[in-house]
């Protein structure tokens, strides 16, 4: 048996493994910020969806032209369980440890308030769903809202993520100026009109055919949300 040999062969192995792991993990490394960065993107892509701007981006527009938009119209502050503006903090400085701490969004165009937007998470079937949800100036009636993150089923409850359910949220109420009360948005079995009276339409939204735990993850999450940054919206409203 050749020793020189046996260890030539184990020393080139090792140094290949140690070469091919710093390779690997600067790959990785420079893969992980780039993904950051699109992730990044991706949100505030949806908050502009939900905020339903004046004038759209386009599906077409570059990452920088969106982050140049998303500047202009998008106020950024964070509030606590109270629904007080917490003085020099903003979303990106929210860590897990953050738990009574809030982001909120806020569009203007040309000075003028037009929306308010938080984010809206939850569990589905099979994952947590990612969406937000904005509401009008007047913190009552919504503006939009967009599901853009989940694993539930294409075709059931990946219809979370399509226009035609995210839609349907539009013009719907979550707090009843008649009753003084909170009213999330209730994803119903069903077509709403069929099942609900015509007063409570103002809340009730249609379901996804067989689908019916997805959206009971998505009237559970509204209900919770809604809740949360209602201490803040309340204090808006001209009641």
């Amino acid at each position: 048996m050749n020793i020189s040999s046996t260890r030539y062969t184990f020393i080139f192995a090792i140094i290949v493994c140690v070469v091919s792991g710093v390779l690997l993990s600067a790959v990785s490394e420079g893969l992980r910020k780039q993904r950051e960065l699109n992730e990044e993107l991706d949100v505030k892509k949806n908050i502009l969806k939900a905020v339903a701007l004046r004038d759209p981006i386009s599906p077409k527009m570059k990452g920088p032209e969106v982050l140049k938009v998303y500047g202009s119209k998008i106020e950024e502050l964070v509030i606590d369980a109270r629904g007080n503006v917490v003085a020099g903090k903003t979303p990106k400085q929210l860590t897990g440890k953050d738990k009574d701490l809030f982001p909120l969004y806020l569009y203007k165009e040309d000075g003028q308030l037009m929306a308010y937007a938080f984010p809206v998470v939850g569990q589905g079937l099979w994952s947590t769903l990612y969406g937000y949800l904005a509401v009008e100036a007047d913190a009552t009636t919504i503006r939009g809202v967009t599901f853009y993150k989940h694993g539930e089923t294409p075709g059931l409850g990946g219809e979370i993520e399509k226009e035609w359910f995210q839609n349907n949220f539009k013009g719907k109420t979550i707090y009843s100026m008649k009753e003084h009360k909170l009213t999330p948005t209730v994803v119903v079995k069903g077509k709403a009109a069929d099942v609900v009276s015509k007063d409570e339409l103002s809340y009730h939204v249609d379901g996804i055919t067989a689908a019916t735990l997805t959206g009971k993850g998505v009237t559970e999450l509204m209900a919770r949300w809604i809740t949360v940054y209602d201490a803040h919206l309340s204090k808006l409203r001209k009641i």
